[in-house]
């Protein structure tokens, strides 16, 4: 309690100094934790389940930013572009599935899907059309 009311005639006493800027005590509260840990155990589990959100989302950034620049090599019809970006694109799709960030069957269709386009812009600029076969 001592340290609160501290800390509220701090910012109340800065405030006076600082023109046109007001710090209510409302303003400045403690945030709870978003989880309790009731035990070492859970505190442990808490710590090593943010670390993995953390690196997932990286790897899942690496994955959406080369599928983009794949994507926008298509766009663009840049044939060396768009197969190097594909190249790299599903080493990170794979490189991620091997460490369990996506499922095996998601890997799967979205490499198919980037390959597709890139054999048909492939196809386009030689001037071929996708063969099709009964």
């Amino acid at each position: 309690m001592l340290r609160y009311l501290s800390i509220v005639v701090l910012t109340t006493a800065v405030s006076a100094f600082t023109p046109g800027v007001t710090y209510s005590p409302s303003v400045i509260r403690r945030v709870a934790p978003l989880q309790m840990a009731n035990n070492a155990g859970a505190e442990k589990r808490i710590k090593i389940s943010e670390r993995d959100r953390v690196k997932n989302a990286a790897w899942r950034s690496r994955v959406r930013t080369w599928t983009r620049k794949t994507s926008e090599a298509i766009d663009e019809g840049d044939v060396v572009a768009a197969k190097e970006c594909a190249r790299v694109a599903t080493s990170m799709i794979d490189r991620a599935t091997r460490r369990k960030i996506y499922h095996k069957n998601w890997a799967a269709r979205n490499k198919s899907r980037l390959s597709k386009k890139v054999i048909a812009l492939i196809l386009e600029k030689r001037g071929e059309t996708e063969k099709t076969t009964a």
